[in-house]
């Protein structure tokens, strides 16, 4: 039997239809172990592996903005020095159980156990901030322009131009007995200890008498203990972060029409748009059926891989979105990445828009940006299944590492 050229695996087809004859003869074969196969159906030995360091470097990541190598070493996330592998210590007393990065606006997002933090080249900084413990409030009946009514206050914290959610609101109220409408009370404020030392101000919000929008009443640095609101006639802004929180992290952090979006569990959750600081509890998630295994956001939609299905979420808002089941296989988890138009072609990428691409129990799948799927390999290949896998395009080829 001729064995050139080889034309691939094929672990579908009965032995006899392994032979291709005719103007263009070709051979497929049941497996192939430590080989690379090339366009030209020769076979060559796959190239043994050379161990580089001794240090026990994992998820390792190399950025696409400025090829930084990152990763974690024991409880530590390290940048890599990849001529000696010698690394710096970024962040310490990291607990690895899951870590993901991703690149948005020039800034590298790192979801971790602990959070989400942001790293600018220089230095690593947290990307959320909790909303602060409730102020305690005592009215008086004097030492401000205050009327008789119900005042409400809230607080909230900031670092570096981010604003945190709003803390629970109190209410007191000031009751100037037997003086008809004499503006002379006043609400004491009493601000909570603040444990976080890059916090750089406190943010007091005050409604007018007997009013419920939260106005801005001023800025305090973080060492201010006590606050006397004394008149409601200059309160600025209206709070727009009301019923807000700090962004979770998850497993799987992408980006997706101006919203930061993780993933953990069965749970999607969606940060504020151009707010990546803040989700809204109330509404900004999406509950699948199914534990996630990727998601991968398109122009037109998110795919996510289930247990053994992937279905496509499709809509503006996380409140409106609906979700189609696209196929019945198993995808490997962890292993779905975006490809370009110059892998697969303009054609099947629909105008070189974003693609996904993931691996599945029958060969590779790739999801369209409109939320179609096109299964390259069902004819030839079933029964792949793995734990978790890694895929990365060298050149026109890619591959996918599985354990």
């Amino acid at each position: 039997m001729k064995l050139l050229p080889i034309a691939g695996i094929n672990n579908v087809a009965n032995d006899d239809a392994l032979q291709i004859g005719g103007d263009n003869p070709r051979l497929f074969v049941k497996d192939a172990i430590n080989v690379d196969i090339s366009e030209t159906g020769r076979i060559s030995l796959r190239k043994s592996e050379s161990l580089i360091t001794n240090k026990n470097y994992r998820n390792i990541w190399q950025s696409p903005l400025h090829r930084d190598v990152f990763a974690t070493l024991d409880r530590q996330l390290v940048k890599i020095n990849t001529l000696d592998w010698s690394h710096d210590v970024i962040l310490d007393h990291l607990n690895h159980e899951f870590i993901c990065y991703e690149v948005l606006n020039n800034l590298i997002f790192i979801s971790t156990v602990s959070g989400i933090f942001v790293y600018n080249g220089f230095q690593l900084e947290p990307l959320t901030v909790d909303n602060p413990a409730s102020p305690l409030l005592e009215s008086r009946i004097e030492g401000g322009t205050l009327g008789t009514g119900d005042y409400v206050v809230a607080i909230s914290y900031s670092r570096n131009g981010k604003e945190s959610g709003l803390s629970e609101h109190v209410q007191s109220h000031i009751d100037i007995l037997g003086k008809g409408d004499v503006l002379q009370g006043s609400l004491v404020v009493q601000l909570p200890y603040c444990l976080d030392a890059s916090i750089s101000e406190v943010n007091i919000y005050c409604s007018a008498r007997n009013g419920s929008e939260l106005r801005k009443y001023g800025s305090y640095p973080t060492s201010t203990s006590q606050v006397i609101i004394d008149r409601d006639d200059h309160l600025g802004r209206a709070n727009q972060f009301i019923s807000m929180s700090a962004m979770p992290s998850g497993k799987f952090m992408k980006y997706w029409q101006g919203r930061l979006l993780t993933a953990d569990k069965n749970i999607i959750r969606f940060s504020q748009a151009m707010a990546y600081h803040l989700h809204d509890e109330r509404h900004d998630f999406i509950m699948l059926p199914q534990r996630i295994s990727f998601i991968l956001p398109v122009d037109g939609g998110i795919w996510v891989g289930q247990v053994d299905h992937v279905v496509f979420l499709s809509g503006a808002e996380p409140s409106e979105m609906t979700f189609v089941k696209k196929t019945a296989h198993s995808p490997i988890p962890y292993s779905a990445v975006e490809v370009d138009s110059d892998l697969i072609g303009a054609d099947i990428s629909q105008g070189g828009g974003k693609t996904a691409l993931w691996l599945s129990e029958n060969g590779y799948v790739i999801g369209t940006s409109t939320g179609q799927i096109i299964e390259l390999h069902t004819s030839v290949l079933n029964g792949i299944t793995a734990k978790s896998g890694r895929s990365v395009s060298l050149g026109r080829r890619l591959i996918t590492l599985v354990s």
